[in-house]
């Protein structure tokens, strides 16, 4: 390990090798000591060390271990020193200098990391039914009919099947298909496989839209190449109004559309392992916060359903 750790070197592209001949004996020595004390070996955090002391001495600041494996710089290294790595390299990046960090400030300084507060995942509300329908009169009513396909695919297939972005971007043409009486089924491919039957209300504007699209195109955006994207639904919205005093959000939120899906499915009172199933969720767990959108249950109504039917 100890052969390993003197023998790196930064790719030129990382650190110059100019500034590298400057600071790698600190590079090495904290990576010696974040090695020991943290759960990484040197070929998975020398890199992210020779970044961060990269920049630290670019900043100006001190290269010493409570200065640069400090909470606090380690922050401001991902946030301003790594614009240019992409998102996931970046929170790779961040995971492991903060758990270094915290490993090596509490085995050498005897220094605790700092207590995470973490707020409880609240969802986003449903929408009230008068929304739906203006959401519903929207998406009819874009000038293109290659807009009105995109909105109304995306509508039906949130609030009448409960797909979020990742599933729906997938769904191509030959995945709608009618099923027994007028029926509309959706197959849902990627993380969540499954079958979903669309609720009733939006199976025929559903199955309509479909119809014209190709079966190997797909529905939604069907010209968009980066199909793993998370802003090609948010991208697309943004581009047109919302009605004006009639909905309390700047564009229509896929996000909405499944909560109210799910909520109008439990409120329905189907039994959970159907939701479960239809919705892609592992757990009960995962349902539980949408308990707060539940119609109340009269006193009456809770004695009956209690007691049961007559055998």
């Amino acid at each position: 390990m100890s052969n390993r750790l003197l023998a790196y070197a930064p790719k030129p592209e990382t650190v110059p090798p100019t500034q590298w001949r400057r600071i790698a004996p600190v590079v090495r020595s904290l990576g010696f000591l974040a090695v020991a004390a943290g759960p990484y070996g040197p070929d998975v955090i020398m890199t992210p060390l020779a970044r961060l002391v990269a920049w630290t001495e670019a900043q100006g600041l001190p290269l010493e271990p409570s200065v640069v494996l400090d909470q606090s710089t380690v922050e401001r290294f991902i946030l301003v020193g790594c614009r240019d790595m992409a998102a996931n390299s970046r929170r790779t990046c961040s995971s492991q200098l903060r758990r270094a960090s915290e490993a090596l400030l509490l085995d050498q300084l005897g220094q605790h990391p700092p207590i995470r507060l973490k707020a409880t995942a609240t969802p986003v509300a449903t929408y009230p039914p008068a929304e739906v329908a203006h959401w519903l009169i929207w998406a009819q009513s874009l000038p293109t009919p290659a807009q009105r396909r995109n909105a109304c695919l995306l509508f039906c297939l949130g609030v009448g099947c409960g797909l979020a972005v990742e599933d729906l971007v997938h769904v191509q043409g030959r995945d709608i298909q009618p099923g027994p009486t007028g029926r509309a089924l959706v197959k849902v491919h990627g993380r969540r496989p499954r079958t979903v039957v669309c609720r009733y209300a939006y199976e025929e504007l559903l199955l309509a839209e479909a119809g014209d699209v190709p079966a190997d195109d797909y529905v939604f955006r069907p010209d968009w190449q980066n199909r793993t994207s998370k802003h090609i639904a948010s991208d697309w919205l943004a581009k047109y109004p919302r009605i004006i005093g009639r909905c309390d959000g700047a564009v229509l939120q896929t996000q909405r559309l499944r909560t109210t899906w799910l909520v109008d499915l439990l409120n329905a009172g189907l039994p959970l392992p159907v939701i479960l199933k239809a919705s892609g969720l592992a757990t009960l767990h995962s349902l539980s916060r949408y308990l707060v959108f539940l119609h109340e249950v009269s006193e009456e109504e809770v004695f009956e359903l209690l007691r049961g039917a007559a055998a």
